[in-house]
C-alpha cells in the first residue's frame, strides 16, 4: 500500500520512552519540506507492517541508538564549554560519597515507579542500553530473538527488560501466549 511517506522517509527513531511509536521524517520533492509523520508500534496495523517491511526493527534501534548518541554529544560539548567558563566545582560538597554500585542497582530494581518520570527515563536507557551490547546487535533474525527484542521494547520494569536480555545472553526462553497478539507468558531461564 502507498502512504505520503513511501519511498520519501528521510529518517526514522523512536519517539518516546516507550519504544512503542515511530516518528518518520519525510520529504516531500515537490516542496522540499520535511514532515513527520508517527507510527504505533502494532503487528496487527497494516501501515506499520508495510514500514518494517521497508525499514526492520534492528534499523530503527540503530538509528535511534545513533541519534540519542548525537544528543548526548550536543550536550557534552555544552556542558564542557559551560564548566570551561564557570567554576562547576565551586558549589560541590566534597564529603558527599558515590552510592555502591550493587546498591543503585538493587534500589532501581525494588523502587521502580513506572509512574515516576526519572524512573521511566532510567528504564528507557537501560532499554538503549540493551540493544547496544554486541550479542544483541550480532543476534540473527530468529523469532526467538525478535520476541526477546519485542519483549524488552515493550517492557515496564527493569526486571522484564533483564529478563529479555537474557534472552540473549543465557539461553533463556520465552514462553509466548497461544493469542494472535504479542504475550509473553513467562520466561524459562536455564540453570548452567
Amino acid at each position: 500500500m502507498a502512504y505520503l511517506w513511501s519511498d520519501k522517509v528521510t529518517d526514522y527513531y523512536y519517539s518516546n520512552q516507550e519504544l512503542d511509536t515511530v516518528a518518520v521524517m519525510w520529504t516531500d520533492p515537490e516542496d522540499k519540506l520535511t514532515r513527520e509523520h508517527y507510527i504505533k508500534v502494532d503487528e496487527s496495523d497494516e501501515q506499520w507492517r508495510d514500514f518494517v517491511a521497508e525499514v526492520s526493527y534492528e534499523k530503527i534501534d540503530e538509528r535511534t541508538m545513533v541519534r540519542h548518541e548525537q544528543f548526548r554529544e550536543q550536550f557534552r560539548e555544552a556542558f564542557n564549554n559551560y564548566a570551561q567558563t564557570h567554576d562547576v566545582n565551586q558549589n560541590v560538597d566534597q564529603t558527599i560519597q558515590p552510592a555502591n554500585f550493587e546498591d543503585i542497582i538493587i534500589n532501581f530494581i525494588n523502587d521502580f515507579d513506572v509512574t515516576n518520570a526519572e524512573h521511566k527515563e532510567a528504564l528507557f536507557k537501560l532499554k538503549l542500553k540493551v540493544f547496544e551490547q554486541e550479542i544483541v546487535k550480532d543476534s540473527k533474525s530468529a523469532d526467538k530473538f525478535k520476541n526477546a527484542k519485542t519483549f524488552i521494547r515493550k517492557s515496564e520494569s527493569p526486571v522484564e527488560v533483564l529478563l529479555g536480555y537474557m534472552v540473549f545472553a543465557n539461553g533463556a526462553e520465552l514462553k509466548m501466549a497461544d493469542t494472535e497478539k504479542f504475550t509473553v507468558e513467562g520466561v524459562y531461564i536455564p540453570f548452567k
